[in-house]
């Protein structure tokens, strides 16, 4: 029944209802029939209460429909096509952009890497530097930095140390003091996302410095110095199954990871010195990987095929007959012709795995390189490949929950020097020109503390050491890496050219705070400090065991606008 009608109704009956209580003389009948329209009456009043509710409801519905399609024909204005992908996919019974679930990406102390972190999910509210272009989300990351350093030797280096190029005492820069500003650690990173249906998720990253030197760079007038990329890759997750591919420059797959082995939660040193620590185990280069978790993200096993590149030490001998011993080249093309580049057959290999158990992170890697080389004769040559590698491990554990954690990694084998942060010597050759692999082991422990929300506290120890030399004489000359024949006599005098020194052991102690002062809306402001004292050994020649060392401190101011 209409409601208009139905209030007709219960205006008539009540009207007449007041008319026969007015009558006088009312037999026992009437008050019966009066009784009856009371009863209709108080029916009828349920009824209309009833309706007024389910009117209630429709016109909010037609409110909420009305504002639905507002919204669509908003979006439909603003990016048709994501529209009609959508519709595609309601169409194959898919989950639209709007309810499919996007990973969210830990990061080891973002606040001080600047690394941006992903959205929960499509349907949340955007983060800050955060926005959308159809169907990619955007998140932008970063910090602008004010560095100031100051060495104890002058390695000529700026917010990067050069561990193995601190120089012997018989070089006029060993007592020189070294002091630089440098705003070249300043980053911007980018973080493009993307659903491609309810369970695989595509994903682009960035980073970008300005710790590139082209031939005009200079630190007289006006800094010139040039962008360069840090990280640039691409992956595909499938986060419901635990896997991802990515290809591109990332960190290296031997990198120390925080958690399982996702990228950019890799758990890189809290130091400002953008080399690190001697003792980090990194690389960051060209490389394909695949990971796979299992057991709801408790283990994580990897293989990556990583960019080759050997470091090369030692004196090499040219065989009788021979005309030459090539190791590595000048750059060409677009490589920088001012340094070299090693001449590689294959990918470097690098397995790894981890467990995530409640009381830690805890990770095996094995690695296997191909060291190459070739002897020239008149006529002919001979190429030779050497099989390298090694095997390691690391742990992150939690001393004091949310206040203080231990890590410890560690790797040991042969050839693995450019995997440490000091670039030690991978290989030298023998008497016949063929490559021999350094053995070499990499490790570094360290504490980090958080004594409020706002300030971070850490103390690193790390040491690379070549464990042994591999060398040769042939007549009175001495050859290869290591040599104790080689002549050491000068390397603490001051001016004296008689050093011909092979490093064996770089050891280094730091400690270093990040205090985040301002935090709001407007981002985040963060001090640093760090102070670190390294020693360097050389092998022992002829005139002893040689030893420089340097004291350097670090301060940095930054701005993470996104943080």
């Amino acid at each position: 029944m209409p409601v208009f009608t139905r209030k007709k109704s219960i205006l008539f009956l009540t009207s007449a209802l007041v008319w026969t209580q007015c009558l006088p003389g009312k037999s026992a009948h009437a008050e019966t029939s009066i009784e009856t329209m009371e009863k209709q009456i108080r029916l009828l009043q349920v009824q209309l209460k009833e309706l007024k509710v389910q009117q209630a409801r429709r016109d909010r519905e037609v409110q909420e429909a009305r504002a639905a399609a507002q919204q669509a024909r908003v979006e439909a204005e603003s990016n048709p096509y994501a529209m009609r992908r959508a519709y595609a996919n309601g169409a194959q019974g898919l989950a639209t952009p709007s309810a499919l679930a996007t990973p969210v990406y830990s990061t080891p102390y973002g606040q001080i890497t600047g690394m941006p972190v992903g959205r929960k999910s499509a349907a949340a509210p955007f983060h800050k530097g955060q926005f959308a272009i159809g169907g990619v989300t955007i998140t932008l990351g970063g910090f602008v930095e004010m560095a100031g350093i100051f060495r104890t030797r002058n390695e000529t280096a700026d917010i990067s140390s050069n561990f193995g190029a601190i120089p012997w005492k018989n070089s006029p820069n060993a007592h020189m003091n070294e002091y630089h500003q440098s705003e070249r650690q300043s980053r911007f990173a980018a973080l493009v996302q993307g659903d491609l249906n309810s369970r695989l998720n595509v994903s682009g990253y960035t980073e970008l410095d300005f710790q590139g030197a082209g031939s005009s760079s200079n630190s007289r007038q006006s800094n010139s110095y040039v962008l360069r990329s840090r990280l640039m890759y691409a992956e595909l997750q499938d986060k419901p199954d635990d896997w991802y591919v990515a290809g591109g420059q990332m960190w290296s797959m031997a990198t120390m990871f925080k958690h399982g082995m996702g990228l950019r939660d890799e758990n890189i040193p809290l130091v400002i010195d953008a080399q690190y620590i001697p003792g980090f185990t990194w690389t960051r280069n060209t490389g394909i990987r695949a990971v796979k978790g299992f057991n709801h993200g408790e283990y994580h096993i990897g293989l990556a095929l990583e960019n080759p590149q050997s470091v090369w030490g030692g004196t090499t001998y040219v065989p009788p007959g021979a005309t030459s011993v090539t190791i590595n080249n000048p750059g060409g093309q677009v490589d920088n012709p001012s340094t070299t580049y090693s001449d590689d057959v294959a990918p470097d290999i690098i397995v790894k795995g981890t467990a995530d158990p409640s009381f830690g992170h805890f990770e095996a890697l094995g690695m296997m390189r191909f060291l190459h080389d070739r002897v020239s004769y008149l006529g002919h040559g001979n190429s030779h490949v050497v099989v390298a590698g090694g095997g390691g491990g690391a742990m992150l554990v939690p001393l004091i929950k949310h206040k203080l954690d231990f890590q410890a990694s560690g790797l040991v084998g042969n050839g693995i020097g450019r995997y440490g942060t000091t670039n030690l010597a991978d290989a030298t050759t023998n008497r016949f020109g063929t490559p021999v692999a350094l053995p070499e082991a990499q490790v570094l422990a360290g504490l980090i503390g958080h004594p409020a929300k706002s300030v971070d506290l850490y103390a690193y120890g790390g040491m690379e050491d070549i464990l042994s030399g591999r060398y040769f004489n042939v007549g009175s000359k001495a050859y290869g890496y290591g040599n104790p024949n080689f002549v050491t006599t000068g390397c603490d005098t001051e001016g004296s050219t008689a050093c011909s020194a092979n490093i064996q052991r770089v050891i280094q102690g730091t400690v270093g705070m990040w205090w985040r002062y301002l935090q709001g809306d407007y981002g985040t402001l963060s001090f640093g400090a760090q102070y670190s004292y390294t020693n360097v050994a050389g092998f022992r020649g002829t005139g002893g065991v040689p030893h420089t060392d340097d004291n350097m401190v670090f301060l940095s101011m930054r701005y993470l606008p996104f943080q």
